[in-house]
């Protein structure tokens, strides 16, 4: 994300279709000037939007995390795609061969609506830019449906070819292109930053019937358009039939993106500024029930019959690392760059941070991606490895180029002791159980079941001694009700901030006497600040005055379906997984842009869209995966993130007048090597600063936990686990096959 902006988002859930009520979205604060120059803020702008995810999505995520803590610890095998969870759900593991993709292009009609904005744009509207002075914008002449077919999924340099080298043959993917389609409003009506959740359904959704009304006027029947879509829905991403088998068709296209025309507001909106479209994945926000064997939301695509869910969205110019990095949040890997606060030391590392703006050296920036790393790998089943088991002292690994490994492994997994840790909430108010929804950002946590109100002839209610630890004004609870299982509507009040103790909450249900309904509790935070969360205990029904049902928790669930919520007794001991992996980072196959495509935007004062190149080394790189983190927000919780590298040359970069070099460029020198560093030349407003050479680092030592972390740039460095590993390089090898030997031992 650019420099963030407040904003209010119309959070829709997915349990059901639409969830009324409006929540504000607290931001990070822009990253200190101190440590970021401003031509390195418009390369990290370059990311997808941070939105809320949908309960769905959230449970999907977490399901896939505890699917991977179970591999990580053992209790599970690499090759179990489907791994049953404690609670007897599944949770998806790596993926399977292949998928296809489902891709639109749409431009922009001549309606306006009340948000104002120009016609448009068309495509082939984005100017042409002076390559004098720009040389990073990506543009072309003509954007033909042939061109994003042969980007996309051609022979050469495209996405289908970048997933099947970076999964070693495992996987692919391939698809199909439609041509373009006009909507009936301008950009304006669907990139309005008021209610992106309202604007973005609208874009899908008009998208959507755009595609199928082209289909009918061309002369396909109804039943052509659904024999042609089959071959877009043979996953079930959600399990929704709660069978453990992500290899059937659910009603919903499997994976779909949609590429607009003009630019996109991640990189300034072009002509359309603010009311672009920031790139996303997101789930199609409507108040649409879905499909009617699963009606989780989401738009039609006509008369089908079969729905778009989850989607990802980009701009008419998106360069071939966008869409790579935008798909791999489809298949469930997170951000790895800093979603908050001050950046990380991923850099240009992995395709899930700044690799995903590498490029050719030539005239543009993102028209070529980076590699993951090595975590993003073995998350998706793809990793070749080998493991330092926690019995073994010592062992010597043979370790390929990590983009090009062939026949030998691409990293080293060195097992640690798993991190525990004793949490105390609020106790019960009464007995020894309570339900909490969550502790953490983002979440969307509820809690359901039916209630029968047919003894209430006039008035009923519902009560709940509750217990509330949230930040004023950005967390809510609040309680919601269905009479159809597909729209839901909010009851009572919104509540927010800290109760101090366990308080009666009452939401009012006379609308719905002498009905039975879905009801549910919900917690919904941001992505910023949170508390503990909330507490409920001692719940009941009350119907004209008389309590006819109650529930104090100490029997089960009793009914209650929890996402995101369980019942607790106030002490909760955590489990988490923590391993190194070590890799082979050489100048091969994808991973050479990682010598052409890093870049720095060195004359913003006087050619702000003018970057010059430079390399990241090659070398051993060492990454700490702790699974205590669920992100690489090293601002909020410095040194420390769910999967980062070490930098071997830990102490911190300064330009010429003292200022630290921005992260991204701090990170060029992690690897850990016998080979001594190049000299590297870069610019900050046109002042020349030469980065001498130096020393090879290697051995990798992780005995004090701070040997890699500094206090001066505590967000760009790693603290490590302090568990007596070392990783020393016996053999460098080289790019041309030769395997990098390394020896492991632990003390």
């Amino acid at each position: 994300m650019g420099i963030p902006r407040l904003r209010t988002l119309s959070v829709i859930g997915v349990t059901g279709a639409l969830v009324l009520g409006t929540a504000m979205v607290a931001t990070a604060s822009p990253t200190d000037e101190t440590t970021q120059d401003k031509s390195s803020k418009k390369s990290s702008s370059l990311h997808g939007e941070d939105l809320p995810k949908t309960p769905l999505q959230l449970e999907r995520e977490e399901n896939q995390k505890a699917a991977a803590q179970k591999v990580a610890q053992g209790k599970a095998k690499s090759s179990d795609r489907s791994v049953k969870l404690e609670d007897g759900e599944f949770g998806e593991f790596g993926t399977g061969s292949g998928d296809e993709i489902f891709t639109l292009l749409v431009e922009f009609g001549d309606k306006v609506s009340e948000h104002g904005g120009d016609k448009g744009p068309l495509r082939n509207e984005i100017p042409e830019p002076d390559r004098k002075k720009d040389n990073s914008t990506s543009w072309k002449s003509d954007y033909t449906q042939e061109y994003y077919q042969e980007m996309l999924f051609g022979e050469g340099y495209s996405m289908t070819d970048f997933y099947e080298k970076q999964s070693g043959g495992q996987y692919t993917v391939d698809g199909t292109v439609e041509d373009w389609v006009k909507l009936p409003y301008n950009e304006a009506r669907y990139g309005y930053n008021e209610n992106e959740a309202e604007a973005y359904g609208a874009f899908v959704t008009d998208s959507a019937q755009a595609w199928y009304d082209a289909q009918i006027e061309s002369g396909k029947s109804k039943e052509d358009i659904q024999d042609y879509l089959g071959q877009f829905d043979r996953q079930d991403r959600y399990d929704f039939d709660f069978d453990g088998d992500f290899d059937e068709p659910d009603g919903y296209v499997d994976h779909i993106q949609i590429i607009h025309a003009g630019e996109g507001e991640e990189a300034g909106g072009g002509a359309q500024g603010e009311d672009a479209i920031w790139s996303h994945r997101w789930f199609a926000q409507t108040n649409l029930a879905g499909p009617d064997s699963n009606p989780v939301g989401g738009a039609p695509l006509g008369d089908s019959g079969i729905w778009v869910g989850d989607y990802t969205t980009e701009p008419e110019n998106g360069g071939l690392g966008v869409f790579t990095h935008e798909f791999g949040h489809d298949l469930g890997l997170p951000d790895l760059y800093a979603t908050q606060g001050a950046a990380n030391s991923t850099g240009r590392w992995t395709l899930m941070s700044g690799g995903s703006w590498l490029n050719d050296g030539k005239k543009e920036i993102g028209n070529r991606p980076g590699y993951m790393g090595p975590w993003e790998k073995w998350f998706l089943g793809w990793l070749d490895y080998d493991e330092v088991e926690m019995n073994q002292n010592s062992k010597v690994s043979k370790l390929g180029a990590a983009g090009k490994p062939g026949s030998l492994n691409a990293a080293t997994k060195v097992n640690l002791p798993d991190e525990t840790e004793e949490r105390e909430y609020a106790k019960p108010s009464s007995g020894e159980y309570e339900w909490m929804f969550g502790e953490g950002d983002d979440l969307n946590s509820s809690l359901s079941r039916e209630l029968d109100l047919t003894a209430a002839k006039d008035k009923a209610e519902f009560t709940a001694n509750t217990f509330l630890d949230t930040e004023e004004g950005y967390d809510y609870f609040f309680a919601e009700v269905s009479t159809d299982g597909g729209k839901w509507k909010r009851v009572g009040d919104k509540h927010s901030g800290s109760s101090g103790e366990f308080k009666e909450l009452k939401f009012d249900l006379s609308e719905y006497a002498g009905q039975k309904v879905q009801f549910r509790m919900r917690y919904q935070t941001d992505g910023n600040t949170h508390g503990t969360g909330v507490f409920v205990d001692d719940l009941a029904v009350v119907a004209d005055g008389e309590k006819v049902w109650s529930d104090d928790v100490e029997g089960g669930d009793n009914g209650w379906t929890g996402y995101g919520a369980k019942r607790t007794t106030g002490k909760e001991t955590l489990t988490f997984a923590r391993f190194y992996l070590v890799e082979n980072r050489q100048h091969v196959s994808y991973d050479k842009f990682l010598k052409t495509g890093p870049y720095n935007f060195g004359f913003a004062n006087t050619k702000p869209d003018w970057v010059e190149r430079y390399r990241y080394e090659e070398g051993m790189l060492v990454w700490f995966v702790n699974t205590k983190f669920g992100d690489n927000n090293t601002g909020l919780h410095p040194g420390q993130g769910l999967a980062l590298p070490v930098d071997a040359h830990a102490k911190p970069l300064k330009w010429s007048n003292g200022q630290l070099v921005h992260p991204t460029h701090q990170s060029f020198d992690s690897p850990f090597s016998l080979n001594k560093t190049k000299e590297v030349t870069l610019h900050l407003n046109g002042k020349k600063k030469i980065f001498v050479s130096q020393k090879g680092v290697g051995v990798f030592d992780d005995s004090d936990p701070e040997a890699y972390w500094s206090k001066d740039l505590p967000n760009s460095s790693v603290k490590v686990a302090g568990e007596g590993i070392k990783v020393k390089i016996l053999d460098m090898g080289d790019d041309e096959g030769a395997p990098m030997k390394i020896q492991i031992t632990r003390s």
